[in-house]
């Protein structure tokens, strides 16, 4: 069987792609949900995740190392045999295509709040998957290229954003310090902030990063950028907007960028953030369709992905129009998807820790 051509792309490249794919939930109603957890300690929220995600990051460097050459799909089935290898292989394509139907829904329903109040959501979605499948197609690498050309805007539009709020900032929005409690705001906030797709997906894609040398270090800095971030946005929303009016808030981000005024002449830039965010939603999506084809293509033994994405992509449009409303696909992604990036994230990997070393063990006593 032939090897699927992936293509290959530096570590800069990749640290970037997964940076950017991580920040993606900060454009949609995601930060309000951390904010009623942490009320005005919101920003601190990320940090017990970002310890979460470098401890998830170690544990499957480590496993990447131990089976040099393979990715996680061939090492999970290694590790637990055809059968229930591949009914964990399933469950990892189930939560691509769980993660690009909830994130093409709600990347279409902040557009039509954010710009296009009048436009069907079919519309927009398929506009969305219309982006995401010729990224899809055209691969990783060239994903990779994308992102490290539109990362100056991404990064550095953010980035702008959060020192042009700085003559609003209002210090008193800070207090209390711990808001809800250290212990909701380290431990329920933790636990949402860690759920990501980052992990399973660098581990997918370990061969066109360069390998498992490779994975710790790009997945260490990818984890440090993105929550950054998360830190420095969330904060800069606590203070600029008491957390009780962030709590009833779709957009936090949109409305961030629409209190900007420097002047007559200067205000009213919401509209360069829309185009920002409809990049990063494009990459998101094309991200989690490539990782759902190339992880179906390896478990099926075939030796092209291609022709998988259409029918995968069909099935994440039908899936995106099925909640009735924004309310249900943000419950959705808070009570189901959330949860679920656990589950290929964090538990699959200590389960193959598990059974690489009962194997040792069985082999060590066997002689």
């Amino acid at each position: 069987m032939k090897m699927i051509k992936e293509g290959a792309f530096g570590p800069a490249e990749a640290i970037i792609l997964l940076a950017i794919s991580n920040i993606a939930r900060l454009f949609l109603p995601y930060p309000r949900s951390l904010v009623e957890i942490g009320g005005s300690a919101a920003w601190m929220t990320p940090l017990g995740g970002l310890v979460i995600a470098l401890a998830g990051v170690y544990v499957m460097s480590v496993i990447l190392n131990k089976y040099p050459g393979k990715t996680i799909i061939e090492i999970t089935e290694e590790a637990f045999g055809p059968v229930v290898g591949t009914l964990l292989n399933l469950v990892t394509v189930s939560f691509f295509m769980a993660v690009g139907s909830l994130f093409t829904r709600e990347f279409s329903e902040a557009m039509i709040i954010a710009a296009l109040p009048e436009t069907p959501i079919s519309v927009i979605s398929v506009a969305f998957l219309a982006m995401g499948l010729t990224g899809a197609y055209l691969g990783i690498e060239a994903l990779a290229r994308v992102s490290r050309l539109s990362y100056p805007y991404v990064l550095g539009g953010i980035s702008v954003l959060l020192l042009v709020m700085i003559p609003q900032l209002d210090i008193h929005n800070l207090f209390p310090l711990f808001g809800n409690g250290p212990l909701v705001v380290f431990g329920q906030g933790a636990i949402s902030t860690a759920g990501i797709t980052e992990i399973i997906l660098a581990a997918v894609l370990v061969q066109a990063m360069g390998g498992a040398k490779q994975f710790r270090s790009i997945g260490f800095r990818a984890m440090l950028i993105a929550f950054g971030f998360s830190v420095a946005l969330l904060a800069t929303l606590t203070l600029s907007i008491h957390h009780y009016s962030l709590s009833e808030l779709t957009l936090p981000f949109y409305k961030l960028s629409s209190m900007i005024y420097l002047g007559r002449f200067f205000q009213r830039v919401e509209a360069v953030f829309v185009i920002i965010w409809s990049i990063v939603g494009a990459l998101k999506i094309a991200l989690t369709l490539y990782g759902a084809a190339v992880s179906l293509a390896r478990l099926l033994k075939l030796p092209d992905y291609r022709p998988l994405i259409w029918p995968l992509g069909l099935l994440i449009f039908t899936f995106s129009l099925l909640p009735t409303d924004m309310t249900a696909t943000i419950s959705l992604d808070l009570q189901f998807l959330r949860p679920f990036t656990f589950v290929p994230n964090y538990l699959f990997p200590v389960l193959i820790m598990i059974a690489y070393w009962l194997r040792r063990r069985g082999s060590s006593a066997g002689r």
